[in-house]
């Protein structure tokens, strides 16, 4: 049957425990590098989502400027459209 004594699976315990927290050391500084890279692919994505929708809101605040009648044709048409569907 079991033939270590006590103080045989202490020390058997004590030694296996280094490489166990190495092992969490490892994991935790993998999930810190994941984290890390993943906060860096999202910032860089809300950075060019800024970029498009301010280029967006340049190109529309141009064509206003230099169509506006049309502009308020268009937002006239809008308005009446939405009305008449909130109507109901």
């Amino acid at each position: 049957m079991f033939t270590a004594t006590k103080d045989d699976n202490i020390s058997n315990l004590k030694s296996s425990t280094p490489s166990f927290q190495d092992n969490i050391d490892k994991t935790a500084n993998d999930l810190q590098h994941a984290a890390n890279k993943a906060g860096h692919k999202v910032r860089a994505f809300i950075s060019s989502a800024a970029d498009e929708i301010s280029h967006a809101g340049d190109t529309v605040t141009g064509q206003i400027r230099s169509n506006p009648l049309q502009s308020s044709l268009v937002a006239l048409g809008v308005g009446f459209v939405l009305g008449a569907l909130f109507r109901r």
